[in-house]
């Protein structure tokens, strides 16, 4: 659930930081993903302490990671999933929809 006040942002690559990200803003940046440069990765912070985090390209895969602040836990989504799949996943968990986790099978990471 988001936090009164708290604003959603999408920072692409380390590079550029997009406050309350639209969806079509999400999807062009997916879009953007390039694994064959240094640095493709998305992170969605919503609120200080909840993000997912995407790493990879439509063409190489992509990895899925989310941070649960309140536990202090991190999560790693299992499966192979599409540009289209990816887009979904960042939307609803912007928006703090209950399904977000719904379809991914997610395992807890060592931190």
């Amino acid at each position: 659930m988001n936090t009164p006040g708290a604003q959603p942002t999408l920072e692409i690559a380390g590079e550029r930081r997009i406050p309350s990200p639209t969806d079509e803003q999400i999807r062009e940046a997916v879009g953007s993903l390039d694994a064959c440069t240094t640095y493709a990765f998305l992170i969605l912070d919503r609120d200080a302490r909840h993000s997912m985090e995407v790493s990879g390209d439509a063409r190489e895969g992509f990895e899925i990671e989310h941070y649960e602040g309140s536990s202090g836990r991190r999560y790693r989504a299992v499966g192979d999933f599409s540009a289209e799949q990816v887009i979904t996943l960042l939307i609803t968990y912007r928006d703090a929809a209950p399904t977000w986790r719904e379809g991914v099978q997610w395992e807890e990471m060592d931190i």
